[in-house]
């Protein structure tokens, strides 16, 4: 299910921003000042201060929580979702190095902004005269930055994150883990409600197409055996072609999927149907190609076929020079669909609504997120659909 990544990351922040506030208020935390009168004047310079530059800052804090749990989700995550076991360790072991440099750079920074300027709001007069003599007040950044990484070097790795405190590290992952688990379970769940309306949909659909289709098939086995009786084999061919495909069409929709080899004859039927209605002309040119590995696997019924039913309707001109290339490849369970047709003028009345490749496109989304990639388009003289799916 496809997900506004900046819709999400403002939500999501808008949520923890609104706890952050709710929790310093309650706690009292982050107006706590060290004084010994009862009455006290809280400047709003240190109220800001609290507020947006402190470790715990409220705005800066959620921000960085939002930020790193986000991207784990939407760009870590989605690779173990897709079985890519190898590149998602590799961006998890990437991810906590990132994270560990990340929090010494905040190490050194929330040392610079307490040694610089926040020490005013925060500490006594004797805690400012003692930092003095040790040269810490008015430290440059970079130098605060380097005794971080010392620390890290001249003790052991793990040792010198301990000293510099691997708390907000854990918290981090932690919290990244909780959010990223909430995601997968609430996309799931959505996405199961939608591919449930969509068969619904489907269903219904099918079901309006179906003029008593007991007795259509019937009467198409009428027809297929007269051709037979009256020696007209091309005809009683395409009327035992024409029954499969109405069949398949009306039996396989019901189901969610269907197996590869009986969805591949359901198209070799289609396109024989097609070579056959539509004269030898030398302008008009039909080129197919389909190539199976003969691996078993199962599909979603009906779901190439809106693609190549498209290229006849809009490809195809008994008065234009036109064609339609249709290449189909299936191997090791990676099915390649590649649909070219020439881009005609198409008269209005004969135009459809036009709904008919963003249903699918839809129902790809619903069916296979993660696991395939389409693209359909006018492309200089042509249009093309493109699609790689992994079944």
């Amino acid at each position: 299910m496809h997900i506004n990544k900046w819709r999400l990351f403002w939500i999501h922040y808008g949520f923890l921003l609104l706890f952050l506030l709710i929790w310093a208020v309650l706690t009292h935390s982050y107006f706590n000042l060290h004084v010994e009168n009862a009455t006290i004047f809280i400047p709003w310079q240190s109220i800001a201060i609290h507020l947006f530059a402190t470790k715990n800052a409220p705005f800066i804090k959620a921000l960085l929580i939002v930020s790193i749990s986000t991207y784990f989700y939407l760009f870590i995550f989605q690779d173990l979702v897709q079985k890519q076991f190898k590149r998602f360790a590799i961006k998890f072991c990437l991810f906590v190095g990132a994270l560990i440099i990340l929090q010494i750079i905040l190490w050194a920074f929330y040392d610079w902004l307490l040694f610089n300027y926040t020490y005013e709001y925060e500490k006594e007069q004797a805690w400012i005269e003692t930092q003095k003599e040790n040269g810490n007040l008015f430290r440059p950044f970079s130098a605060l930055l380097i005794d971080s990484f010392h620390i890290l070097t001249q003790n052991r790795f793990v040792y010198g994150l301990l000293v510099l405190g691997v708390d907000d590290i854990i918290f981090y992952l932690l919290y990244t883990a909780f959010f990223t688990l909430v995601m997968y379970v609430w996309q799931n769940r959505k996405r199961e409600e939608a591919l449930e309306k969509q068969q619904r949909e489907v269903e219904i659909q099918s079901l309006k197409a179906q003029l008593n289709p007991h007795f259509l098939f019937n009467s198409l086995n009428t027809i297929y055996s007269s051709a037979l009786s009256e020696k007209d084999t091309p005809t009683a061919q395409l009327v035992q072609q024409l029954s499969g495909i109405l069949r398949h069409s009306v039996e396989e929709v019901r189901h969610e999927k269907t197996s590869l080899e009986k969805e591949l004859a359901f198209i070799e039927k289609y396109l024989a149907l097609q070579r056959a209605r539509l004269p030898q002309h030398s302008h008009l040119s039909i080129n197919t190609s389909i190539h199976w590995d003969q691996e078993p696997a199962d599909i979603a019924p009906l779901l190439l076929i809106p693609f190549i039913e498209n290229a006849f309707q809009y490809g195809i001109s008994l008065d234009q020079p036109s064609f339609v290339a249709i290449r189909l490849e299936i191997e090791d369970k990676k099915l390649h669909l590649r649909v070219e047709n020439s881009l005609l003028t198409i008269p209005s009345h004969q135009k459809g609504a036009g709904t008919g490749l963003p249903n699918v496109q839809k129902r790809l989304q619903l069916l296979y997120p993660h696991q395939h990639t389409l693209r359909f388009g006018p492309e200089k003289s042509t249009f093309l659909v493109d699609l790689t799916l992994q079944l």
